[in-house]
């Protein structure tokens, strides 16, 4: 009796990579990755918010509290960023720094809200640099404070105020030289009651440099030039001569002296008035005195203080509307009280005191930014910090289940008992020969009869 082959033992199936069976169910392993679907989804939703957040939070802090100037003229700014940087460089009040603090605020576009503002502070601007040139007018130099009114740039709208000072100057100057040749032709002549008459214009043409130096170059001058021609005559006709010109002399300085004293009791009377009226034409009246005579300092003094006095009156209303607008303590009202402030220019009275109270405000309106940038900051954290969206809940686990028998798809065949003709699997056709069954494990196969 053939020995009967032993059943074939089926191995466990290896589990893949991902921890599922090859011939899992897809369900199991759609399961699977939805979880991970979900879990990305989840992680997202919890970024996003923070990551937003983060970024703000990030602009906020390294955005610069003041606008970095030294590159905002090839940048493409707002007006406000152009007229701030502009007021930091009027600030330093030279020619250069105004000239290009006028063309900064030029660059405020037409249509812009703050053109209005930007026009004014040209015109102050402006005033700056001739009031500048008008220093070195009065000083001597011509062809300096022309220079310096000619750094006006030729664009703007005041340029036309610079070229008007400088034909005012150049009519001042020539006329002063005028007087000057004709007093040098009548000392020639020795003519010296005409000189000294013409030389007196000096005084009142407008400049400081003609009234005092050129005028006391000539009555050295004219001084020197009597000396010589009374030492080169010295005859009894030439010394009465000379004698007679003294007396002249004496006699008209005691006249001035007595005019000037007139004019200026004349000027502190008007003074008394105290409105700017009455100041302007105290003014007026002290101008008249005369360099030389004995009331010109004092009528100097008196003059400077009543034109501060003019322009305190004139700017003190500008500055408390300033105070009354920074009293009430938001931002736009600040500003509107800086520029009001801005108005009072340098040189005058109270322009000290008003650009004291203007950095103060600058730093109100600094420290109230501050403040906004750190309420942003809170809504941020505050909306970054909520609970973000429940997850959605996990499907549980898939198990595999491993079989403990060879899956159904496979044929198992038994052995037939002894006697027994073996019985088809279900899968043969019923009408297949017995000679063309499937061979059982363990058959030896018959070799095909000799023809």
């Amino acid at each position: 009796m053939a020995p009967v082959p032993s059943e074939p033992q089926p191995s466990a199936p290896e589990l893949s990579p991902s921890g599922t069976l090859p011939n899992a169910p897809d369900s199991a392993r759609l399961a699977v990755d939805s979880i991970w679907v979900w879990s990305a989804i989840g992680l997202l939703l919890l970024l996003v918010p923070v990551g937003v957040g983060s970024m703000a939070v990030r602009e906020l802090l390294v955005l610069p509290v003041l606008p970095r100037c030294w590159n905002v003229a090839q940048s493409n700014n707002s007006g406000s960023t152009r007229i701030y940087c502009a007021e930091i460089l009027a600030n330093k009040q030279t020619v250069e720094d105004l000239r290009r603090a006028i063309q900064l605020a030029n660059q405020v576009n037409a249509d812009d809200p703050l053109r209005d503002k930007s026009d004014r502070l040209i015109e102050q601007w402006t005033q700056d640099i001739l009031r500048l040139g008008e220093a070195e007018f009065q000083a001597g130099s011509l062809d300096r404070a022309r220079d310096i009114a000619k750094r006006v740039p030729f664009h703007v709208a005041t340029y036309a105020t610079a070229e008007a000072k400088i034909k005012e100057w150049e009519a001042i100057w020539a006329k002063a030289e005028k007087i000057y040749s004709e007093v040098e032709a009548e000392i020639d002549q020795e003519n010296w009651f005409a000189a000294m008459s013409a030389a007196r214009m000096l005084l009142t043409v407008g400049n400081q440099y003609w009234a005092t130096t050129q005028y006391q170059a000539l009555m050295r001058l004219l001084q020197s030039s009597r000396e010589s021609e009374a030492t080169a005559r010295r005859s009894p006709n030439s010394a009465s001569k000379g004698g007679g010109l003294n007396d002249l002399i004496r006699q008209w300085e005691t006249e001035q002296t007595k005019t000037d004293a007139e004019r200026l009791k004349t000027a502190q009377e008007l003074a008394q008035g105290g409105r700017v009226e009455d100041l302007r034409a105290a003014v007026g009246a002290a101008e008249q005195v005369l360099y030389g005579t004995p009331q010109y300092d004092q009528a100097q003094s008196l003059i400077n203080t009543w034109r501060q006095q003019i322009e305190a009156i004139e700017d003190r209303p500008r500055l408390a509307r300033a105070a009354e607008l920074a009293r009430q303590g938001d931002v736009r009202s600040l500003e509107v009280a800086i520029d009001e402030a801005n108005q009072i220019t340098w040189g005058r009275s109270l322009h000290e005191e008003a650009r004291t109270q203007a950095d103060t405000w600058r730093r109100q309106v600094h420290e109230l930014r501050l403040r906004e940038q750190e309420e942003m900051l809170r809504q941020l954290d505050r909306s970054a910090s909520t609970t973000p969206p429940p997850l959605p809940a996990p499907l549980p686990p898939v198990v595999p289940v491993v079989p403990s028998a060879l899956p159904v798809s496979e044929p198992v065949l038994t052995l037939p008992a002894e006697g027994t003709s073996p019985a088809l699997p279900a899968s043969v056709p019923a009408n297949v020969p017995a000679s063309d069954s499937v061979a059982l494990p363990g058959d030896r196969s018959t070799p095909d009869p000799m023809p």
